[in-house]
């Protein structure tokens, strides 16, 4: 039996830290459904940790497509400001893990109907761009 493969694509990437740790954004268009993935680029950080991150940024009681909406939010605040970008890549191949979570959005967000997080490959970044970067906030990272 082969191993599952994971969503991949070729397209842009945003490449941004948050708290530290660095994260890759890319969309796709799948079945009429604009699908973000976003997931974790730095070595030892796993994707759970962008969920985590959520829930202390968020309020207690919000529901998990809230999380997903503020995973979201900062992704794509990073692409349209450029703030804590580290590179963005108008070409590149992406890979995703098979395992992750995928969450359906109640209505459109940020241009967006699904998040999908993982763990997350570009291969084309070097290691210094995937390295952590210094925040004055590391605790929303731990």
């Amino acid at each position: 039996m082969a191993p599952a493969e994971g969503p991949k694509g070729r397209g842009r990437v945003t490449v941004f830290s948050m708290f530290g740790p660095v994260f890759g954004y890319a969309t796709t268009l799948v079945d009429d459904h604009q699908v973000a993935y976003v997931g974790p680029l730095t070595p030892g950080i796993e994707w759970r940790l962008l969920w985590r991150m959520a829930e202390k940024c968020c309020k207690p009681r919000d529901a998990q497509h809230e999380h997903a909406k503020w995973i979201i939010t900062q992704a794509n605040r990073s692409f349209i400001t450029g703030s804590d970008v580290v590179t963005k890549l108008s070409d590149a191949d992406w890979e995703m893990e098979p395992s992750g979570r995928r969450v359906e959005l109640d209505g459109s967000w940020s241009n967006q109907d699904v998040l999908v997080t993982g763990d997350l490959a570009v291969p084309t970044l070097a290691t210094a761009q995937t390295a952590r970067k210094f925040t004055y906030w590391p605790h929303y990272a731990e």
